[in-house]
């Protein structure tokens, strides 16, 4: 117990050197940039593609609408406009002149709508008029187009004397579902394509930080190796404590990392809710039937998730760590993460897949599997498909297999840091661990 104490000491001291590294690397903040300005700029970006536009605070340009129908529907786009926040300041008001007379018959910033039938458009025309010299802007005339638009519909609906409850069945989408009778017995559950949504996320989510801590680890661990500052360092810290500490420092400024673009993203929301209606992106969630409610989430939830993150965080660093001690240059850094991100694509493949497929004996299958089991067992288990016992059993078949890798580790570090030449495999490395344990029982 002293000697696994002992082969610890100086994790603190490795964990400060090498995060200060990682903070001072010049890729690691250019991607930190890049990363965050990605940030800034998504919600924006993800309300105009969910259909978003100006928000509640701003108001059209145009002070009054004339319109004229000629349709027979009773179009009144008034009605219509009470509804939209947008135009509060929008005077509406049909008109008793022509499209000819407009000119010399409106107020100035005024525009002239006509809502006509035409044979040969097979169909209603909606016409706006600009005075001259007078033209709104772009996005006043794209919103005022989607409302007379809007307007026209309602009248259309009206003359068929449709209810709103009908209309909203009448524009609504259609899904179908295949259930089994138990299935039906047992009540709706959480939709298959937010099952396969969330693991999706989830997997995603696991595969970036996993990536992130293969790259930064067997990168540091190589720069140090060839520049024989591990040398130096291994005068006054142990081996392990190097792996360790590495490992320790990689995690912080992962969650660091994602700690700032989480930040980013909420500025993003922020400052877009105040010239932007971000609703859209939740109403688009909604539609597609996605609801928090459904998962049940709740901060025992977050701390499953966390939970699980840092064993399989854990599991893939250690093997970076060995697979970077092995490299002698810095052109061995690609083959040596080979390894690591392999099985980080694996996992996260299955995951994919088992999420498609599902199925009770898989569900078991991929909760329980160390490595696949990173990215499905808390999924598997907020989505009501694995018990907490299942779940608690997975944490244990993970933690066993980073312990056996931890003292695999402790037996290999010393001589993989002294090691010069190619870079070894896993056979040769066993090798050197029993040579290692050969060593101390003789001693």
């Amino acid at each position: 117990m002293k000697q696994n104490k002992g082969e610890l000491q100086g994790v603190g001291k490795v964990f400060q050197f090498t995060l200060l590294q990682f903070v001072k690397n010049k890729a690691n903040t250019i991607t930190l940039i890049i990363m965050l300005v990605l940030t800034l700029f998504s919600v924006p970006v993800m309300t105009l593609f969910s259909g978003g536009g100006m928000s509640a605070g701003e108001t059209c340009g145009i002070s009054k609408v004339y319109w004229q129908d000629q349709t027979g529907y009773s179009v009144n786009p008034a009605e219509t406009a009470q509804e939209n926040d947008f135009y509060r300041d929008t005077v509406f008001e049909e008109a008793d002149f022509s499209a000819e007379d407009f000119a010399s018959s409106a107020e100035d910033g005024s525009v002239y709508v006509l809502f006509s039938s035409e044979e040969a458009a097979s169909g209603t025309v909606i016409s706006i008029q600009c005075l001259p010299e007078q033209e709104p802007s772009e996005s006043d005339l794209s919103s005022l187009e989607t409302l007379m638009s809007q307007a026209l519909e309602q009248a259309k609906l009206s003359a068929l004397q449709i209810s709103e409850e009908q209309t909203a069945t009448l524009f609504s989408g259609l899904s179908s579902q295949v259930q089994t009778m138990e299935e039906y017995q047992e009540g709706e559950g959480v939709d298959w394509g937010v099952q396969y949504g969330l693991q999706l996320g989830y997997s995603i989510i696991v595969m970036i930080i996993s990536i992130f801590a293969v790259t930064y680890i067997v990168r540091a661990v190589v720069e140090e190796k060839a520049s024989k500052l591990v040398e130096m360092l291994m005068v006054s810290v142990q081996p392990l404590a190097l792996l360790v500490g590495k490992i320790l420092a990689a995690m912080v400024y992962i969650f660091g990392f994602f700690v700032l673009l989480l930040a980013g993203i909420g500025i993003s929301w922020v400052v877009s809710s105040q010239f932007m209606d971000v609703s859209a992106i939740s109403e688009t969630m909604a539609a597609s039937g996605f609801s928090m409610d459904l998962l049940q989430l709740s901060p025992a939830t977050l701390v499953i998730v966390l939970l699980s993150l840092l064993l399989g965080y854990l599991t893939f660093s250690i093997l970076a760590g060995l697979s970077g001690t092995g490299c002698s240059t810095m052109e061995d850094v690609q083959g040596a993460s080979t390894l690591s991100t392999m099985l980080i694509f694996v996992g996260y493949f299955a995951a994919v897949i088992a999420g498609s497929i599902g199925g009770d004996v898989l569900n078991l299958f991929v909760s329980l599997c160390p490595v696949i089991s990173v990215f499905c067992a808390p999924v598997q288990y907020v989505l009501g498909n694995i018990g907490f016992g299942i779940l608690l059993l997975s944490w244990l078949l993970q933690a066993a297999v980073i312990v056996l890798l931890a003292v695999f580790s402790a037996r290999v570090y010393r001589a993989l840091l002294m090691y010069r030449g190619s870079r070894p495999n896993f056979r040769q490395m066993f090798a050197m661990a029993k040579e290692q344990s050969s060593g101390k029982e003789q001693k």
